[in-house]
């Protein structure tokens, strides 16, 4: 349950809420949602929402309490008042609650959305506030003239992909509306040079005509989420579509849409791009050998922290990595046209031990258990050190949890938070209530 989601849902379903709250008070409960979800700069980002009645008094609590850091004046009056309110009636809760689930604006600053995007990634700190600082800055303008484009790069199953996963959820959440969407394309399988026409539709009379485009998604969402995996395993003609998108932000399809028009309009999209290659190195992603560009000269950066000064760190960053591609034979005329190129490192043990819990919770979902705890050093023993990658981790996860998995799911747990505890050799799940 989304707690901003259930607070705008109130005033139609108030009488129903009431008419629960009062038959688990009339049987000594409170009445809880498990687990809710927080807005961003919630922290819990996931806690208990519960309601008591005591006489005529209702009470409202989260469990645990939750602590704000966000940019919404209404949401910082409100937990600053505890974990525990009281109000003289149910109707006054259910104003309080009606009011925090009034529309609001979008974030004044990155660090909600950054906050949300560190959540989803383990250990990339530095990757994750570099695309969080990019995307804030487009999704903030009221005209752009361009998408936004980024090159994520770096060793494989270090948490690319899932950033790209996380960015239409996190600007979502960020806006308060459903207005991105996220389109996903494997680029493996654009390895001939007539595999272009994938993207933008194949001419008249060639096979394939008929066949939905994957740019033309923009039609149906103006805010499309291009995500692009792979991107060095693509033909170099595949890269020429894009130069022109991402230096005007429009393309001409094949087809006509319902008013008769041709052209796409990318502006207000972003568009991701991901690749093993290490930039430092050699490899070819296509097009004909270039001289890398010109040093760039050094200019005073604002205050330390200051939004200039983490822009100009971010601008050298990009600049590094575009010497990099362009040594590897990518025109500079393509490598000057993408926003930023994001850089990962390899996972950290207490990243790859993070990761192993978060790997534990998505496994237990798909046994219908609602687990919320790992014990630590239980995660630690179930991180193997010799991996390739967190990925590569999941069937071991499967064959070693499957077993206790399946005899607890037949239990009736529902949504009871559950904490997965013991050693490797004996495993137990408990509530965490008790």
């Amino acid at each position: 349950m989304n707690f901003s989601q259930f607070c705008a849902c109130v005033s139609s379903g108030s009488a129903q809420l009431k008419r629960r709250v009062d038959a688990c008070a009339g049987l000594g409960r409170s009445y809880e949602f498990s687990p809710c979800e927080m807005p961003p700069g919630c922290r819990p980002g996931r806690t208990g929402l519960g309601f008591w009645r005591e006489g005529g008094d209702y009470l409202l609590y989260f469990r645990p309490a939750v602590s704000y850091a966000g940019d919404d004046p209404r949401l910082r009056r409100f937990f600053t008042q505890g974990s525990v309110q009281r109000f003289p009636g149910f109707q006054p809760m259910a104003d309080c609650l009606q009011a925090l689930g009034a529309s609001s604006p979008a974030p004044a600053s990155f660090q909600t959305l950054n906050q949300y995007l560190q959540a989803r990634v383990m250990g990339q700190e530095r990757a994750v506030m570099a695309a969080a600082f990019k995307l804030w800055a487009h999704a903030c303008k009221r005209e752009p003239l361009r998408p936004l484009s980024l090159i994520f790069y770096g060793p494989t199953g270090v948490g690319k992909s899932e950033l790209g996963k996380a960015i239409a959820p996190a600007l979502n959440r960020c806006a308060g509306k459903e207005r991105y969407r996220l389109v996903w394309t494997e680029l493996n399988t654009f390895t001939r040079p007539h595999s272009a026409y994938r993207l933008t539709g194949a001419p008249p009379g060639y096979v394939g005509y008929d066949d939905p485009p994957v740019l033309e998604a923009v039609r149906r969402c103006p805010h499309t989420v291009f995500m692009f995996d792979e991107l060095d395993k693509a033909h170099p003609e595949v890269l020429k579509i894009f130069m022109s998108i991402l230096d005007e932000g429009r393309c001409t399809a094949r087809q006509e849409d319902a008013q008769g028009s041709r052209e796409l309009d990318f502006r207000r999209c972003v568009f991701l791009f991901t690749t093993n290659t290490d930039l430092s190195g050699a490899q070819r992603l296509g097009f004909v050998p270039a001289q890398p560009p010109p040093p760039v000269p050094r200019q005073e950066d604002g205050p330390a922290g200051s939004p200039a000064a983490l822009a100009r760190q971010l601008f050298q960053a990009d600049e590094t990595a575009r010497r990099a591609l362009a040594r590897s034979g990518v025109l500079r005329e393509i490598t000057g046209r993408f926003s930023g190129l994001i850089g990962f490192q390899p996972l950290d043990q207490a990243a790859r031990v993070s990761i192993t819990a978060k790997q534990i919770a998505a496994l237990a979902r798909e046994y219908g258990l609602n687990l919320v705890q790992v014990a630590p050093e239980l995660a630690r023993a179930l991180t193997p050190g010799e991996a390739l990658s967190p990925r590569s981790a999941v069937p071991m996860l499967e064959g070693t949890l499957s077993p206790v998995f399946l005899a607890h799911a037949a239990l009736v747990w529902g949504q009871t938070p559950l904490r997965l505890s013991g050693t490797v050799a004996h495993m137990s799940l408990t509530s965490v209530r008790e």
